[in-house]
């Protein structure tokens, strides 16, 4: 028996008091995207997890207008430059993973609207170290990005240094601190 307490969104029933959000199906394909408006009906949602899904860059509209996301996972998903400036409306986005997704250095001034980030997860998307120089986000503590060559390199060992409390990594290649660089 259904309740009225529930909510329908792509064939799959959520109880209303979740905080977090995921489908239970995993590559989950949205066949209609603007089914994710429903994710406003929670009101204590914080986290959203839609890694591996179809969602693309309309269905990121929906999302963005779920005002209570503090953590947000789209990592494996079909969201590109066009759909980053949706993020700029989660004024209480703290976390953001983007990894594998179809994005480049246009969306790093986007990055910089959404000023509660602590942590940002894009690495291995088109985004590059050198791609950071006009990243201003002071109250970022986790920066994952890929570091290819001198300039990404030069530019990630400035940035740390401008922002000195966000630990930067470089998968497979080390972690700058602070000015620093350590294997």
């Amino acid at each position: 028996m259904k309740s009225k307490k529930d909510i329908h969104i792509c064939g799959e029933v959520f109880k209303r008091k979740r905080t977090h959000f995921s489908f239970e199906t995993l590559y989950k394909q949205i066949e209609n995207m603007s089914e994710l408006k429903k994710l406003q009906e929670f009101p204590s949602l914080q986290t959203v997890s839609l890694n591996g899904t179809n969602i693309n860059d309309s269905g990121l509209q929906y999302v963005s207008q779920c005002a209570t996301i503090t953590n947000l996972n789209l990592t494996f998903t079909n969201i590109t430059d066009k759909g980053i400036p949706h993020l700029v409306n989660l004024k209480k986005l703290q976390w953001l993973r983007l990894k594998e997704t179809n994005i480049s250095e246009k969306s790093v001034p986007y990055f910089n609207q959404i000023t509660g980030l602590t942590s940002l997860q894009i690495h291995e998307t088109e985004i590059s170290g050198k791609d950071m120089a006009i990243l201003n986000l002071p109250n970022l503590e986790e920066l994952l990005v890929d570091c290819e060559d001198d300039l990404d390199y030069e530019t990630l060992l400035h940035l740390s240094k401008k922002l000195p409390q966000c630990e930067i990594i470089c998968k497979g290649k080390g972690v700058f601190r602070n000015g620093n660089f350590e294997f």
